[in-house]
């Protein structure tokens, strides 16, 4: 008897270890923000030094497409791994079906706690895939992310959607981020070189600071608790910058999104890759790392691979759609 009781105590032991184990993914989401807008991407002007700390220490991907360039099909094709075509939600506004499988909910059912902070834009406050939906708090949906950190279970393995509002007009200036002054803005050679619309960029830019500043209180706060060496942390945008040729549009200005992947315990060496790959692709990502194996629904493949060899390919092409976004506009791209 005394035997199976150890036995026992044994097999607790060794679960409750594993669970303890399993890696953690914070996947932070700007609004209208396009790849070339990050300081670690080669931005002159606008800081970002959380970010790119991140960057400094972990990869860089210089090749990751969107699958939609519209804020809601963008997040419900990311969500559920698959293509707009294949959501039920390909256009603007339209909520994710319920038969839709969230990748969420897989890492829920296999033990993760899984709060979705800020922008929703795919569902209800209420949905199977998460054990809380907040509203974030503050001008850029923000404030509440250090807060659901410190408050979660801290005997499970963790999953956080913290999806901000910033860059999306309209601009909101506080004090969490610098102001700029527009005769230091970098105008794209698409936009027009006027007064209304270097002040109209100085707003954008402090936007895209503010997002920089919460992911840096929250990397504080994983690194506090200890977990950040086993925290995947992925910086992403759901499409590009919210001027013409970008948002809604299939050039690399609005369906290159940045990809940042900070994660000590997988990527040995920092650096940058330019191997090809889909924002569907972090569905498997995860997948992988809880131990689960993707169900055929999800598209997406793993990028696991690049993350521990930074040259190896997964992909050989990429496809992105355009359908409604205020108005019907049927492009592709590949």
């Amino acid at each position: 008897m005394k035997t199976l009781t150890f036995l026992a105590f044994l097999l607790f032991f060794f679960h409750a270890t594993m669970i303890g184990k399993k890696p953690n993914v914070v996947f932070f989401i700007a609004d209208d923000v396009s790849q070339d807008d990050f300081g670690c991407y080669g931005h002159p002007v606008i800081k970002t030094p959380h970010i790119d700390s991140l960057a400094a220490n972990g990869m860089r991907f210089d090749n990751a497409y969107l699958t939609t360039s519209s804020c809601s099909p963008s997040r419900c094709s990311i969500i559920t791994g698959r293509y707009p075509h294949n959501t039920g939600a390909p256009e603007l506004h339209v909520r994710l079906p319920l038969k839709q499988v969230r990748f969420p909910e897989l890492l829920h059912e296999s033990g993760y706690y899984t709060v979705l902070s800020g922008k929703n834009h795919m569902f209800g406050n209420k949905d199977r895939a998460f054990d809380r939906i907040t509203g974030g708090g503050g001008p850029g949906k923000e404030e509440d992310w250090v807060d659901h950190l410190k408050d979660r279970p801290k005997d499970k393995p963790f999953f956080f959607w913290f999806a901000s509002t910033d860059a999306h007009r309209a601009w909101s200036i506080t004090k969490d981020a610098p102001k700029y002054d527009a005769k230091d803005v970098i105008i794209p050679p698409y936009l027009v070189d006027t007064p209304v619309t270097r002040e109209d960029l100085t707003g954008y830019y402090h936007e895209v600071s503010r997002f920089d500043y919460y992911i840096g209180l929250v990397t504080a706060e994983l690194k506090k608790q200890g977990v950040l060496e086993n925290t995947m942390i992925v910086v992403a945008a759901d499409n590009g910058r919210p001027f013409p040729r970008c948002k809604s549009r299939m050039y690399d200005s609005g369906i290159k999104t940045p990809w940042v992947v900070h994660f000590p315990e997988v990527i040995k060496s920092p650096s940058i890759t330019q191997s090809l790959i889909s924002v569907i692709d972090l569905s498997a990502t995860c997948l992988e790392l809880a131990g689960i194996k993707s169900p055929e629904c999800v598209q997406g493949r793993s990028f696991m691979p690049i993350l521990k060899k930074p040259e190896t390919r997964i992909r050989e092409v990429v496809f992105a759609e355009h359908n409604w976004h205020v108005y019907r506009n049927h492009e592709r791209m590949v």
